[in-house]
């Protein structure tokens, strides 16, 4: 590998045989100690029993265990969609996650807390509610200067709250012994019936919060027959005092004098109920990112994905005045999801995204970190792995995931990412280490006893040095 890349399986050798499809993963990095690390996917207890493992590394990714400690339901042995930050002040793990047992037809929302990651006892639930989809978590330190604590957010689609359904989660006091939280309601312009499950919340230092979303305007087709097309706004929100205030997040406004700034407007998109086969087994529903320059608030990056010319397409912009402006498109993706940004201590802009190419058998996920050098604008261009769309056959949707995820400590950036995991170095062009037991030269994955390894989707972690 590079000098400046590490990227690693992080299935550990213990675990050699298994063969889950661990997708959908989420990354939290301690930001006082970027040596300690969490990560998640849809991963199984191993042991079948009532608590879902988190990922921990103590070594800055190098190696990876698991942890079991999430609520679930003995024989489930897994959330449904999880997310993870750590808190800047206490260094709590907080997680947003879709729990085990739910009422049936129905989610159940939990938001919880780990005063040790790495110990064995169970994440303390600060929330528990039904009827939320796509928890996605982000910690941040609180709006008061004098005496800072971590403020946390939990961007979702709530379902209690139809039919503009974007909602954030809030708490300005999580660490504390009694943490108590409260809802803002997002969206003010009408909705389709319900808004998009990606709700993603960017933290600023300084107390200013953005919230992103896709504002559903027109619905077509059928979910259950895989045909539904959305007409949807992709809407920024921004909040400047930490939801400190009554009213919160209506500090950015639009031409029609309502809350939320629209940075495109009329986007189309299909929305998948299953994943085809043609389009990677990978289904498609839209796909969110923001992310704020810490090195001051005004200045915001936001991706999204959109049909252009019938082409499922990434796109990049970027606002210099605190949302209300925004560029044209810096860069665009045909075929490509799982957008996440960064921006690091030096102001440079990170960019993960899973691209697929080819077509029939030899169609591909590629996955690229690409970063954006100022004032010159250009984009670096790394692809981190190259990997089979068509093996392994998915075994359930999403097939890679609905999110992936890139941070950034310093200069450095961290990203995880979910993909197949066929032992051919070919597949990672940059280099990688495996955990698991494997033979690069036959290319295969090996038991613990030697035996070979059918292929599955694992977790990547990476992480480039500024």
């Amino acid at each position: 590998m590079p000098d400046d890349l590490l990227l690693v399986n992080m299935v550990p050798q213990a675990l050699s045989g298994e063969t889950n499809q661990d997708s959908e993963p989420m990354l939290a990095v301690n930001a006082s100690n970027p040596s300690l690390l969490a990560g998640t996917a849809f991963t199984p207890d191993p042991m079948g029993g009532p608590l879902a493992p988190i990922y921990i590394s103590t070594d800055g990714g190098r190696t990876w265990t698991l942890n079991s400690i999430v609520p679930s339901q003995e024989g489930v042995s897994l959330t449904g969609d999880i997310t993870i930050a750590f808190g800047p002040r206490s260094h709590d793990l907080y997680a947003g996650i879709l729990r085990f047992p739910a009422p049936p037809g129905d989610t159940r929302l939990n938001v919880l807390r780990a005063r040790n990651f790495r110990g064995s006892t169970p994440m303390k639930v600060l929330l528990d509610r039904d009827g939320s989809d796509q928890p996605f978590i982000q910690a941040s330190l609180g709006p008061s200067r004098s005496t800072p604590k971590d403020s946390v957010f939990l961007g979702n689609n709530d379902f209690n709250q139809a039919p503009e359904t974007t909602t954030v989660d809030f708490s300005l006091n999580p660490s504390e012994a009694a943490a108590t939280f409260k809802s803002a309601r997002l969206d003010s312009r009408a909705s389709a019936g319900q808004n998009g499950p990606q709700v993603r919340p960017a933290c600023h230092p300084d107390g200013v919060v953005y919230v992103a979303y896709y504002g559903w305007r027109q619905q077509s087709g059928n979910f259950a027959m895989n045909t539904l097309m959305v007409t949807a706004d992709v809407v920024v929100v921004r909040d400047d005092a930490g939801a400190s205030g009554t009213r919160p997040f209506r500090a950015l406004v639009d031409s029609d004098r309502l809350p939320g700034k629209i940075v495109a407007r009329g986007v189309r998109f299909p929305f998948r109920a299953m994943g085809k086969t043609e389009e990677g087994q990978q289904r498609l529903g839209g796909d969110l990112s923001l992310a704020v320059d810490p090195r001051e608030s005004r200045t915001i990056y936001i991706a999204y994905t959109a049909l252009r010319s019938r082409v499922y397409t990434l796109h990049v912009r970027r606002s210099l005045d605190s949302g209300q402006t925004w560029s044209a498109d810096l860069l665009t993706a045909p075929r490509s999801t799982n957008p996440a940004l960064a921006i690091n201590s030096d102001g440079v802009v990170g960019l993960l995204y899973q691209q697929l190419t080819g077509s029939g058998t030899g169609t591909r996920w590629v996955t690229h970190f690409r970063r954006r050098a100022e004032p010159s604008g250009t984009w670096d261009d790394r692809v981190l792995a190259t990997t089979s769309a068509v093996k392994p056959v998915k075994q359930f949707d999403p097939y890679l995931g609905d999110y992936d995820h890139l941070t950034s400590v310093g200069k450095d950036f961290f990203g995880i990412f979910s993909a197949s995991n066929q032992a051919d170095p070919a597949n990672f062009p940059n280099g990688v280490a495996y955990q698991r037991n494997h033979d690069f030269a036959a290319k295969r994955l090996l038991d613990l006893d030697g035996a070979p390894v059918a292929v599955s989707i694992d977790p990547f972690f990476f992480k480039v040095a500024g």
